[in-house]
């Protein structure tokens, strides 16, 4: 998704509870530090490659009784702050670990695994900073997935490499036995041409 800042006024420093009064215009709406963030619409491939990750994952999970997997751009609050909430394109949160506030505007809770995937259109400081949130908060596994290429880099809090769309992506300890290769996704979202 492509992030446009949306200058607020000197004095005015939005919370949580603002979110609410922008139009439903279909644009994510996050906070950084009391200012708005706008995310832009994206492509089908993006779409696409975001519903196979949730199949995939919340079979997964499910069939192990792991915990749950969300998607839908949830709120999470970055270590508990009204001014800045992020959401999540998809997020695992451990058996025991589901938020009790779920119908907050933004739960308290940092998912442990999220997965975002970036639209051609973002700029690299934009991804970096929502990064850094998102280990700031305690996220333990990390995925950015290039929807074109497949490439995915993976953050945890100690380190961060980068895995091809052939190689094997892993759930690291947080969903241990969790193997994916994102060619195939990449794979069958080519064969619809046929």
């Amino acid at each position: 998704m492509h992030a446009v800042v949306t200058p607020a006024a000197p004095t005015r420093r939005y919370t949580i509870h603002d979110l609410d009064q922008f139009p439903d215009d279909g644009k994510l709406r996050e906070l950084v530090d009391g200012q708005i963030v706008e995310w832009d619409v994206t492509t089908l491939r993006h779409g696409f490659l975001e519903a196979a990750l949730v199949e995939y994952l919340r079979r997964f999970v499910r069939e192990r009784r792991l915990g749950n997997v969300v998607c839908g751009e949830g709120m999470v609050r970055i270590q508990g702050s009204e001014y800045h909430a992020r959401g999540a394109d998809l997020a695992f949160y451990r058996r025991g670990r589901f938020p009790k506030d779920i119908d907050a505007a933004a739960t308290i809770t940092a998912p442990d695994f999220v997965v975002e995937v970036i639209s051609p259109s973002d700029r690299v400081s934009m991804v970096d900073a929502k990064v850094a949130d998102w280990l700031r908060a305690g996220v333990q596994l990390l995925w950015y997935v290039n929807p074109e290429t497949g490439a995915t880099t993976v953050y945890t809090q100690d380190s961060i490499r980068r895995v091809a769309a052939k190689d094997l992506l892993d759930g690291s300890d947080v969903l241990p036995g969790l193997q994916l290769r994102l060619q195939d996704l990449l794979d069958e979202l080519e064969s619809e041409d046929e």
